[in-house]
This record gives C-alpha cells, sequence and structure tokens, in this order.
C-alpha cells in the first residue's frame, strides 16, 4: 500500500528548492491512538482453508450488499466447539453448517457455537449470510467506498485494531497470519463489470439484468487482500513472459481513461521483469489493477492492486507508485508480516523495490537519487514527525504506517544489499521467497534466513539497523599514501538518533590520482576510529567514501563533473552554487554530514558552540579552477517544510551565528573569511542566508560565537580549585574552600549542556549522567556568574 501526498522545500522568500514525486510512501504526522494488544492464535487451532464470497451490490442506490459467505475450516486441536469469527459492521441474518447451533453477533466479533466438538483434521463448511451498508475505516483510508458508479473496498483501515480490514465485508480471520484460498460471485448492475482477485471464471448476464462474474484465486492469501471493484470498466488485456511462461495482465478502466492508463503504464512490463529478476518468479495467476476515483493512496489486492485514477493520467509522474504496488506482489501478498508491528516488511521492501524499478529503467543515477530523497528527508523530519528515530521492527500501532516504515524501512533493505553486494542479497532473497512462500515472516525469520543461506553474519546488521534507530556514518579524517604500493585510511564513525556505534560496517572507497585514474574497493571497520591499509597502484590525491551511494548513512551528497559555469542546484547539499568562472574542468564532491562535527581544537580561546545536527565537506580534483559562490540557508524553525535544520542555534536569535571553516581534519575551526550573513530583515525569525564570495575545499558549520554559554573569559585561574578524579565514572568533587565557586556547567565536546549544579563552600560531590563515554568539557563560576577555572574531564561508563 502507498499513501499520497505532496511535499515541497520552501525557502525563503518563497524560493522553491526542490520538490518530492508528487505520490509518495507516507502517511506523515498520523496519531491513531494507543494500542490494543491482540494475541491472536487462532490459527494454530484451526484452519480456514477456502473461502467462498457471494455479494449482491446491485442495488447502487442503496450504497449496501446482500452476501453470504462459505468457509471451509479444518480443526487442529480437540475439544473446538466454537469459533470465534471477526466481522464488523453488517447484519448476520444466520449462520448454517453442520453442527452448528447458535451464533452471537456483537460489534467486531461473531461466536458461532456447536452443538459438539469438532473432529480433529476433519473438514466442516459453514455459511453466513448478512446484509447491509459496509463501512468505513473512521481515518476514512479503509473499507468501503461507495463513489458515483464505482464501488470498492481497501483491505487496511489506519483507525482500525487490527489494520486488517477483511473483516467489513465477509467473516473471517482478520490478521496476517491465517491464509484462506478465496471464490468470489459478485453480482453488480447490468451496465457495471466486478474485477476480484485471481481468474475471471465466467460472467453471467441474469434473468432480472443483472451480472454475475465469479472470479477465483488458487493462491492462499490473508483476509485484508481481498478486493472487489465495480464500474463502468472496459479490460485492458496484455501479457509479458516471466521465468515461468506467460503472464497475463489486466487492467480495468473506464473507456475514457484506458489511454491514459497505458501511457502511464508504459514501464510496467519493465517492472514485472525487474521484480523477477530480484525476487524471483511470480507467484500469482496475472498482473492486474483497477482504477478507481480515490486520492488517498493505492491497495496491493492480490492479482488486483486498487489504483487511484488520477495517478494514471497519462504521465509517468507517478510510476513510482504503480511499482511499488506491484512489488507487493512479493513484499506483503507472497510474503506476509506475521504483526503489524514489522509492516517494514512489507511496506519498506516495496518502497525499496521502486529504488530497484528506476535502476532498471532509467538506471543506477535514478536509484540513488530515489534512495538520497528518503535518505534526506529522513534524516531532516522523520525523527521530529514520529517522536524520535525509531526501529523498523516493531513499530507501535499509531506509526505502523509512518515514515519509518515506508521510508527508513526502504534504506534499511538498500544498506542490506550493500552489506551483502549484489549477487549475495538477490539469490538470497530469491530462496527467501521460495523457502516462505505464502507465509507470513517476522524481522527475527528474515535475520536467521538471510544470515543462514549467506553465509554472513549479519546479527550486527539487523542490531543496529533493523532492532535499533538511527544512523551512522563513516568519515575520511585523512589518508596517507606509504609508497609502497598501499595507501592507509584513517576513518572515523560518528552517529546520529543512536548511542552505540555499528560493527561491521562495509567501507566502500574510491581513489583518484591527479590524472582522475580510479581505484574502487571496499573494506570493514567497527567502533569509532579505524586504519585501514589498501593495496594501491597509484599515489592518490583524493579518496571518495561511499561513492556511488552504497549504503545509506548520515550523509547526503552530490557529485558535479564541472565544465561550464552557471547554477549548480544542490538539493541534498541544500547548497545553491554558482561557477563564477572555469579556467578548466573540475570534479567537486560536496557532502552534507547529518551529525556532529569534530570539536574545536582550542576550545579555551575559541567561543564556539557548533551545529550538532549537520556540517558540510567540499573535496575534489582541480577544485582550483573553479570559481564558485555558494549562499546556504539557516533555519532554526520546528515546523513547516523548510525547518528541523540549525534549532539548536536559531531558535531564538540570529546574532550570534557564525560560519566556521576548517581546510582539513588536522586544521582547527575559524570563522570563514569569505561570508555575509543576511537576516532577512529579522533577527528573531530563526531563518535566513549566508552568502560565501567564495567556496574553498574543506569543511564547513554553523555556530554561536556566545561568550556567556561557552567561553566566558576567565576571571582568575587558581591551581587551589581542584576537580577529581579524572577520569570518572560519574561522580565528580569539586574543592572549593574559600566558597567562591558557587556553580559547575558540564559541557561534552560539541557545546551541549550536561548539567549545571550549585556548589557549597568546602569539598562538594556531584554524580553526573553521560550518554556515552568521552571528553567533557567543565567551567567553574562564581556569584556573578563569570568563570573562574575551565578544564576536561574524562568520563568512563
Amino acid at each position: 500500500m502507498k499513501l499520497l501526498y505532496s511535499f515541497v522545500f520552501f525557502l525563503v522568500c518563497n524560493a522553491v528548492l526542490s520538490q518530492e514525486p508528487s505520490f509518495t510512501c507516507s502517511h506523515q504526522g498520523v496519531h491513531i491512538g494507543e494500542r490494543t494488544v491482540i494475541d491472536d492464535f487462532r490459527s494454530d487451532s484451526i484452519d480456514i482453508i477456502h473461502t467462498v464470497i457471494s455479494a449482491d451490490f446491485s442495488a447502487v442506490s442503496g450504497q449496501s450488499l446482500v452476501g453470504n459467505t462459505r468457509l471451509l475450516i479444518q480443526p487442529k486441536l480437540d475439544g473446538i466447539e466454537r469459533i470465534r469469527l471477526d466481522f464488523e459492521g453488517l447484519n448476520v441474518d444466520s449462520v448454517v453448517g453442520l453442527g452448528v447451533a447458535s451464533f452471537d453477533h456483537q460489534d467486531s466479533i461473531l461466536l458461532v457455537n456447536f452443538s459438539s466438538e469438532l473432529g480433529l483434521n476433519q473438514s466442516y463448511e459453514l455459511t453466513v449470510f448478512y446484509h447491509g451498508t459496509p463501512i468505513r475505516d473512521a481515518s476514512s483510508w479503509g473499507g468501503f467506498y461507495f463513489s458515483g458508479s464505482f464501488i470498492f473496498n481497501l483491505g487496511v483501515g489506519f483507525a482500525a485494531d487490527p489494520h486488517s480490514y477483511g473483516r467489513v465485508w465477509f467473516p473471517c480471520f482478520d490478521n496476517f497470519i491465517e491464509r484462506s484460498t478465496f471464490e468470489f460471485f459478485i453480482t453488480t448492475a447490468n451496465d457495471k463489470r466486478a474485477s476480484s482477485n485471481g481468474a475471471l471464471i465466467s460472467e453471467t448476464l441474469n434473468q432480472d439484468s443483472t451480472r454475475l462474474f465469479h472470479w477465483k484465486l488458487d493462491q492462499p492469501i490473508p483476509s485484508y487482500l481481498t478486493c472487489v471493484a465495480i464500474g463502468t470498466y472496459e479490460v485492458v488485456n496484455d501479457q509479458v513472459t516471466g521465468e515461468n511462461g506467460v503472464i497475463p495482465i489486466q487492467l480495468y478502466a473506464r473507456a475514457g481513461d484506458t489511454n491514459n492508463l497505458k501511457s502511464s503504464f508504459i514501464h510496467l512490463k519493465d517492472a514485472i521483469v525487474a521484480f523477477e529478476h530480484a525476487y524471483g518468479d511470480y507467484k500469482f495467476n496475472k498482473v492486474g489493477y483497477s482504477l478507481v476515483p480515490f486520492n488517498g493512496g493505492a491497495m496491493e489486492h492480490a492479482t488486483n492492486i486498487t489504483y487511484p485514477i488520477s495517478a494514471a493520467n497519462g504521465g509517468l509522474g507517478s510510476e513510482g507508485l504503480m511499482a511499488h504496488e506491484l512489488a507487493h506482489m512479493w513484499w506483503g501478498d507472497n510474503i506476509t508480516c506475521q504483526t503489524d508491528g514489522d509492516m517494514w516488511i512489507n511496506e519498506g521492501w516495496a518502497s525499496f523495490s521502486v529504488y530497484l524499478f528506476f535502476e532498471e529503467v532509467y538506471g543506477r543515477k535514478a536509484y540513488e537519487e530515489a534512495m538520497l530523497e528518503d535518505l534526506a528527508y529522513m534524516l531532516r523530519y522523520g525523527h521530529h514527525y514520529e517522536e524520535g528515530f525509531r526501529a523498523v521492527s516493531g513499530q507501535p500501532h499509531e506509526y505502523v504506517y509512518g515514515d519509518h516504515v515506508y521510508k527508513k524501512g526502504a534504506l534499511v533493505a538498500h544498506n542490506l544489499r550493500g552489506y551483502l553486494g549484489d549477487e549475495l542479497f538477490f539469490s538470497t532473497i530469491e530462496k527467501f521467497m521460495d523457502q516462505y512462500q505464502f507465509k507470513p515472516v517476522s524481522s527475527d525469520t528474515l535475520q536467521q534466513f538471510f544470515t543462514q543461506e549467506s553465509g554472513v553474519d549479519l546479527s550486527f546488521f539487523f542490531r543496529d539497523w533493523v532492532f535499533h534507530g538511527g544512523y551512522n556514518v563513516i568519515v575520511l579524517d585523512s589518508f596517507k599514501y606509504n609508497g609502497l604500493g598501499s595507501t592507509t585510511l584513517f576513518l572515523q564513525q560518528k552517529l546520529r538518533g543512536v548511542d552505540q556505534f555499528h560493527d561491521n560496517v562495509p567501507v566502500y572507497y574510491k581513489m583518484y590520482d591527479q590524472n582522475r585514474n580510479e581505484l574502487n574497493g571496499v573494506g570493514s571497520m567497527s567502533g569509532k576510529f579505524a586504519e585501514i591499509e589498501f593495496p594501491t597502484a597509484f599515489e592518490p590525491v583524493l579518496v571518495v567514501i561511499n561513492p556511488k551511494n552504497e549504503l545509506a548513512q548520515a550523509r547526503t551528497s552530490e557529485f558535479r563533473s564541472i565544465t561550464n559555469t552557471g547554477f549548480l542546484a544542490l538539493d541534498h547539499m541544500l547548497w545553491q552554487v554558482n561557477v563564477n568562472s572555469l579556467s578548466d574542468s573540475a570534479w567537486v564532491w560536496f557532502d552534507q554530514l547529518w551529525t556532529v562535527p569534530d570539536p574545536i581544537k582550542d576550545w579555551r580561546n575559541k567561543p564556539y558552540r557548533m551545529n550538532d545536527n549537520r556540517y558540510w565537506k567540499v573535496s575534489g580534483i582541480d577544485v582550483e579552477n573553479a570559481e564558485m559562490s555558494a549562499i546556504i540557508f539557516y533555519n532554526g524553525k520546528t515546523q513547516g517544510s523548510t525547518g528541523f535544520l540549525d534549532v539548536s542555534l536559531v531558535s531564538e536569535t540570529e546574532d550570534s551565528l557564525v560560519l566556521l571553516h576548517r581546510a582539513s581534519s588536522r586544521d582547527d575551526w575559524n570563522e570563514y573569511e569569505f561570508y555575509e550573513k543576511n537576516i532577512l530583515g529579522d533577527p528573531n525569525n530563526a531563518s535566513g542566508y549566508v552568502e560565501l564570495s567564495k567556496v574553498l575545499p574543506g569543511e564547513y558549520v554553523f555556530a554561536n560565537a556566545d561568550q556567556s554559554v561557552l567561553s566566558a573569559p576567565l576571571v582568575k585561574g587558581r591551581d587551589d580549585y581542584r576537580v577529581f578524579p579524572n577520569p570518572t565514572k560519574g561522580q565528580v568533587t569539586i574543592v572549593n574552600e574559600d566558597g567562591e565557586i558557587r556553580r559547575v556547567r558540564i559541557f561534552s565536546m560539541d557545546g551541549k549542556l550536561v548539567t549545571e549544579t550549585s556548589l557549597e563552600k568546602g569539598a562538594d560531590q556531584i554524580q553526573v549522567e553521560i550518554k556515552s563515554s568521552g571528553i567533557y568539557l567543565y567551567e567553574l563560576l562564581n556569584d556573578d556568574q563569570q568563570v573562574i577555572d575551565k578544564g576536561k574531564l574524562v568520563f568512563q561508563k
């Protein structure tokens, strides 16, 4: 399933920076409420083998149906005398079947009582007769829709608990575990056609001029993947040659929509071929789409996707949506998440499949661009909109259809590709699809199977990317050519939204010499720092980490081969660069790193608190050939499409904002020489920009020059003020014999205040709670808030 909304980045003065595709995979900011704990183990005791749904929708004006459902069931345990079915919103007239004694229908539960125990492993039929108007979900996403001449359902309800929503039109076990084969007997008005799951067995004109459509699906699916779509349809028939032969394609649309549909679906066959190549053979008997007048998204009903008319408008702007829904036939319809807490298996992998579709049709750069769009969005907004850096597995009820499931889930799948490499990644998926064909799976299932079949220990990957939130990024501090055919890379791992360093992280690199010859390779690192020696056939002048965006980390990169003057729109860098003159070509890499920059070395004399959210790096070959200027926007707002960038610096005032620069990791940060700040007439609106008259290689970061916060000048230095022990595990003693010291502040190296405590005369002991081991800064202040002394403390957890 995919939800739709348009998202536009508006810069100050209404300048548009970038815009996402019209149809995206997120349901941003929806809070559904606390989850009801549901332990649904009915499938362990009773198996629903086959379901036959008969529904008469011919009375369109009444927006109602008259129907019955026949269930073929088989007990798996002794002592079964009663069955609890999910059935909501319709009126039950009767329940008949061998041994049925009575029934009770209240709210969403239908209890069927038998006169005696059902025999173990014997088959029984019961039929439920009912009528009424099928309901729509309280969120308006899910359930039944009577819209003009259309009738259709969406099998998921956002506000429903559980989210699966088959129960609104037939009695079932409405969960992600129970699977059944299905038949559908759908009656419509004479001028309508009904499309449903599976193959059309027959179409009959009844004596009362209604039409009866018989559909049959031989592959077992969960209840929420069943569907019906009724309209004045024509059928566009086509086919594609798949791995196991011809796959029929059936597209249902009104006559006036068919030409647009064909144009918008011109790459549908490419998508089928791409997904079979990536995931293995198509498991169902047809590929189908039915167009409906619904603008809130699409739904991956097995073999018959419910798809918005507005997305099949003749253009290709929504073909990512088409591919996303098709990918569900593997991720969601063939294998299905066991619970909605692992919905990322359905939705994240379907979103990742859109990257693969773009790669198949438009090439690798299109794949990377789609991935970077999701990555930039999540690094900037995801934790704000969903209250933290969330793990993709174990989502609470209110975020099952949120950004971490769709977008972060896609990034996790992309990273697994990077960890395994293409050959192992795709071959393991194909085996997975066969092993768990038409079965429910969990994140643990994925971890165990992928580890076993690939031969790669993925416990760290699943710990870091599936079961924990946040991001890491590997940055290159420096490199050294050893002169003996090898180069040593000095690497640092940084974190965002998580405290634990990732382990066994692949390090993809590309080295260049001055003539732009290149050498690719991959290594691995764990922990915060690493020195890795690689063989090299030349002396490198540039090393690029993650050159083809092999991993989605806390970095969004832009590469430009500059051969002409003019404007460079660096959407993922969030810079606007202009090449003013060019003496020869230049290769330039622009990186925005969404993490904490290295600390200031001379922290006593440089009163800067740096942005802990992002910094930038400019590097390349022959960069000096290009004279460039740039504009960098800053924004400290906590709302809207332009905010969430510099909240820690400019949420109140922009007066102290400065731009720092350092040429390399060997250098210290200093205020940049070639920039001017424009507050856009108001120093308190938390937005503006800085204009760089020159863009030089090196790193850049916004900071606050705030004497009162970090680096007030010392009133005096006194050796008799003692702070110990050092290192410490958290308890700090401060000797303060004359009582002049009245307060202590402790900061992390990036300038964040950890604790501030009042002191008494003598020796005070304080307990400091820290998140991670490392070097911290302290200040001792007098009654006038003047800094008397300062120093460093090493904390060890």
